[in-house]
């Protein structure tokens, strides 16, 4: 009897160390399935990254279209949009019927989740409020400006200042809305105006994305930085300093130049340190978030400062033969210019 039960126990001990092998078999099977997996969706994206074109995907975001919108309120609605026809358009002669209207908001939001998709595989991140297109006949007077912004406040919570985006809005003339690099340019600002960066790099990566991944030409590169570098009257370079759209102090020769330019450096860069360049940026800045605790834009030094960690050089001579504003900053120096700030909006309060 007492040897029945020892042979009983034996087998008893044999068969569960091979159901305990097996279980553990299959648990670093299925992590090296899950982790083949993971290696096959970096290298898509990487491959997505790598081809220096959008591939858009087909979407499948929600989308709705307000059959009889009341006067304020979107025509349509998607995942990451509401697209509006401004009423100055809604007389053109394409878009004054009600089913024209809806047939194009529809199609549009398509178009666009299926950009937003794209530009997410490329950057890494996304926007978290939505975006509303604002679509007009005349835009600002014209027919060639289409822009985007983002409302934003400032408060200090737990002692630090902290950045609020409350809004994102794009607007397009028709004319300009029907650019497939002007779209891409202005959802690229979309995109990384959270980060307040200085408007030579929000507007150099806005025109990289419209000219290296939506082929347009409209801001070609110059081929060399010193031949074509422009400075003011105190000797640094044009582009600091720039108000963007609104900037009516320079005139429309020195607006072309500055996106040429802004776009000749931000791809320079790009060549020199690898199409992965600018989503280690991105990285590096997600890391410590101190663009977050920031008053007001990024300054050229302070996003140097994130450039020469990317590149793994320093690249404040770069930017000082090119006659930047520039200096050497360490992580110390942002923190005390983040407590300056700090006391300044504790005084505006």
């Amino acid at each position: 009897m007492k040897l029945k039960n020892n042979s009983y126990t034996a087998n008893y001990i044999i068969v569960t160390c091979i159901f305990v092998f097996l279980a553990i078999g299959l648990l670093f099977n299925g992590c090296a399935a899950l982790q083949e997996a993971q290696q096959r969706r970096d290298q898509r994206l990487k491959d997505r990254r790598d081809t220096d074109q959008l591939l858009l995907p087909v979407t499948d975001a929600t989308i709705t279209v307000n059959p009889k919108p009341s006067k304020g309120t979107p025509h349509g609605e998607s995942d990451h949009y509401s697209f509006t026809f401004v009423e100055d358009l809604q007389k053109h002669q394409d878009f004054d019927e009600i089913e024209e209207r809806n047939a194009f908001a529809r199609s549009s939001l398509t178009y666009m989740e299926s950009l937003y998709s794209a530009m997410y595989d490329i950057f890494g991140f996304k926007p978290k409020q939505k975006i509303h297109i604002k679509l007009h006949n005349l835009y600002r007077g014209g027919r060639s400006i289409a822009t985007t912004g983002s409302s934003s406040s400032y408060s200090i919570q737990n002692g630090e200042i902290r950045k609020n985006i409350t809004d994102i809005e794009m607007d397009f003339p028709l004319a300009m809305y029907q650019s497939h690099g002007t779209r891409v340019h202005e959802l690229t600002h979309a995109f990384t105006n959270i980060y307040f960066f200085p408007t030579w790099f929000s507007e150099g990566i806005a025109v990289l994305m419209q000219a290296e991944y939506a082929n347009d030409d409209a801001h070609p590169k110059f081929d060399d930085l010193d031949q074509n570098l422009r400075v003011n009257q105190n000797g640094v370079n044009l582009l600091e300093g720039w108000g963007g759209h609104g900037d009516h102090r320079a005139g429309r020769n020195i607006t072309q130049w500055r996106y040429r330019y802004a776009y000749s450096i931000v791809s320079e860069l790009r060549k020199l340190y690898g199409k992965d360049f600018y989503l280690r940026v991105f990285e590096l800045m997600d890391e410590d978030l101190l663009y977050k605790k920031l008053y007001g834009n990024m300054s050229t030094s302070f996003v140097v400062y994130y450039f020469s960690q990317a590149a793994g050089e320093d690249l404040v001579p770069f930017f000082k033969n090119l006659k930047f504003d520039v200096r050497k900053l360490e992580k110390a120096d942002i923190l005390q210019q983040i407590e300056k700030q700090k006391e300044m909006l504790r005084r505006k309060q």
